[in-house]
């Protein structure tokens, strides 16, 4: 590289940018063919005029003559995104349908069965027979909602309200 190129700090990048407001404007006068033939250039060369032809010649000539450093080409990868399906096995056959049903109306029954007794005074209040009985109530909830059972869900949901007054 010369003294030149080094003196001024000139990079590749300097070489083909053109910055708004600072830089210098280089003016030329040239014969009116020769600007014609320019501006045809600068559109062949699918450029945003003469002005952008122009540096690129500068720019030409000056890696040539002074053999500034190109900077090494950096490649992007475009990141790998991965999908992955998760399919349920949502497909129930009548036989596990009909058993999950009779273990939803078995909780409801139970719950029911407990909720009235407590009301009438038969049995007095037990936390934990309340607990467990909550606790079969949500697994029952959770199945009769995946289930589309709709009477008996909106059925485990009155009785979960009540279920919690008593506790």
């Amino acid at each position: 590289m010369s003294n030149v190129v080094r003196e001024f700090d000139l990079t590749y990048n300097d070489l083909f940018r053109a910055p708004d407001k600072e830089g210098a404007i280089v003016s030329v006068r040239v014969h009116k063919k020769v600007k014609s033939v320019l501006e045809e250039l600068a559109k062949r060369e699918g450029l945003d005029g003469v002005s952008e032809l122009v540096r690129y010649l500068i720019a030409g000539y000056l890696l040539g003559k002074y053999n500034i450093e190109r900077p090494q080409d950096r490649v992007l990868v475009e990141p790998i995104v991965l999908t992955v399906n998760v399919q349920k096995n949502t497909k129930i056959d009548d036989v596990d349908l009909d058993i999950a049903a009779e273990e939803v109306h078995t909780v409801i029954r139970d719950v029911e069965d407990y909720v009235r007794k407590v009301k009438l005074g038969i049995i007095p209040k037990n936390p934990e027979i309340a607990m467990r009985l909550s606790k079969k109530l949500s697994k029952a909830l959770k199945m009769a909602k995946k289930l589309g059972l709709e009477e008996e869900y909106i059925k485990l949901m009155r009785l979960k309200a009540q279920l919690s007054v008593i506790e």
